[in-house]
């Protein structure tokens, strides 16, 4: 018999042995089904109400949006050209940490573009928050970009000085410019936005999205928004034909409530040509941060649990009952049953765990569909988009990762007991201990603990404004965390069985 065929039967005898023991495979289906029960009573105990808020606004093509500025602008049919240069920017200085009550908060840092003071040019359909428009900006970090619809953006010149800007309307097309000395241009891009009509509103803005502060800890998290401003000047104003330029806040742009600050929005000057605008409020994407795919997967906890006894039990019994001498007897490169252990036992737990998440999926969606997590806020997740079906392949691949870190750890104490409770330690304990720790301390235990792999079950990108620790990291981080446990554990085991007696 040769070892690759030797191999596979080594597969067989260790399938056999799993699928024999019926408490064990009755505890299999128990994983699944407790992944499932749980995800779906966690569902019916969430509500959200974020659909029906005041200021709550949808993008052109249904997207959560926030849309507020301050706006200098006046009417035009037809195609047409306007350009402005950018004399200066000025935005307000930066807070690191402020009060808000008895909560000592840290500043959110958001790379964004949407996400930058800007001084620009816009074209728009009409004044009504979440419009269609298609804007070329000078931002305070990040130099020049052209953005339209919320969602699209196209990176012009790192330039941070004074910049000269051109939009063109050429029917639904809409072209960027940018000039260093408005004799020589560069092109951005093009932009045909989603709803443009003959008759739009064209002008310069200014924006400063709030800072958004946060702070977690205890078992909780809060988040809270300060108002900023920024202050530009606009020069060598031109457009096609005359007109009167109307100064307007956009939407419900925030209140800057300090000593000092503007209210009302903002705030427009005229002297010798020159505009000056103060403004505030974001214009871009909002989504919420709560995730639905990760609240419909929450259940997951439950099942580890089942699959790490499993996965223990997988190691220790055999010790128990002095069977694993004869399997050494039979196959003494013990290093070629531990790996046909953990691929049994893995691809089991993998099955296992993919039933579970996908069933918790399609049963909990529509229960939290009813419970307010509906569009636009919301839309609806479907099974084939790449975000959900990542997350519940990785949500799978965490659970059998988890279940042979206990394999491996069994082999190591061979003791049910103990392997059991350190393997569920390892799991809970970091995620108890990152609930409480403050700030973005729990972050560094996501990514060196298995409690890191619950970060598999996130379709959304990470974010600290959450109480869950493990919302701080990616999914890839999580589950390259795991399969590190997995690697060294059973290298551990390994080298372990090599030196001891059966």
């Amino acid at each position: 018999m040769t070892a690759r065929e030797s191999f596979p039967r080594l597969l067989l005898a260790e399938w056999t042995k799993l699928r024999s023991v019926s408490r064990w495979v009755i505890t299999l289906l128990g994983a699944a089904a407790l992944t499932i029960g749980l995800s779906y009573l966690a569902a019916s105990g969430n509500k959200t109400d974020i659909n029906e808020h005041a200021d709550f606004v949808s993008g052109p093509h249904g997207e959560p949006v926030a849309d507020a500025f301050y706006f200098v602008h006046q009417q035009i049919t037809g195609d047409t050209t306007l350009t402005v240069r950018v004399a200066s920017l000025t935005p307000e200085p930066d807070r690191r940490a402020v009060r808000m009550g008895s909560d000592q908060m840290t500043k959110l840092e958001d790379p964004s573009p949407f996400a930058q003071p800007a001084a620009g040019i816009m074209i728009k359909d009409g004044t009504r928050p979440g419009s269609s428009y298609a804007s070329v900006m000078l931002t305070a970090d990040q130099g020049v970009h052209m953005q339209w619809d919320f969602d699209a953006d196209r990176k012009g010149s790192a330039s941070s000085g004074a910049r000269w800007l051109r939009l063109v309307r050429s029917g639904n097309t809409i072209t960027g410019y940018e000039s260093a000395d408005g004799a020589a241009w560069q092109k951005i891009g093009t932009a045909t936005p989603k709803n443009l009509p003959s008759t739009v509103e064209v002008g310069f803005y200014v924006s400063s999205p709030a800072a958004v502060y946060a702070s977690r800890g205890g078992g909780s998290s809060s988040v809270g928004g300060r108002p900023t401003s920024a202050r530009a000047a606009f020069d060598n104003v031109q457009r096609g034909s005359g007109g009167t330029w109307h100064g307007e806040s956009i939407g419900d742009a925030d209140r800057l409530s300090e000593k000092g600050g503007v209210r009302g929005g903002g705030q427009v000057t005229e002297a010798d040509g020159t505009y000056t605008v103060v403004g505030t409020g974001k214009v871009g994407p909002q989504p919420p941060d709560d995730d639905m795919v990760e609240t419909a997967l929450i259940g997951v906890i439950a099942g580890l649990m089942a699959l790490i006894a499993i996965g223990v039990l997988y190691a220790t019994s055999e010790y128990r009952r002095g069977m694993i001498r004869t399997t050494f007897a039979a196959t003494p490169r013990r290093g070629r049953v531990l790996a046909a252990k953990a691929i049994v036992l893995g691809t089991t737990s993998f099955l296992v765990g993919l039933v579970g998440a996908v069933g918790s999926f399609v049963l909990a969606i529509p229960i939290l569909r009813k419970q307010g997590f509906t569009s636009p806020a919301f839309p609806r997740p479907s099974l084939t988009d790449e975000s959900v079906l990542r997350a519940l392949l990785l949500t799978a691949a965490f659970m059998a990762g988890v279940a042979v870190v206990g394999l491996a750890i069994g082999v190591l104490l061979r003791h049910s007991a103990a392997a059991i409770t350190i393997t569920i330690v390892l799991v809970l304990g970091p995620l108890i201990v990152g609930m409480i720790l403050p700030g973005t301390s729990p972050k560094w235990l996501m990514y060196t603990t298995l409690a890191g792999g619950m970060a598999t079950q996130r379709a959304k990108p990470p974010t600290i404004t959450l109480a869950e620790p493990w919302a701080m990291i990616g999914p890839w981080a999580g589950i390259g965390v795991v399969a590190a446990w997995v690697a060294v554990t059973l290298g551990l085991a390994w080298w372990q069985l090599r030196k001891r007696d059966a």
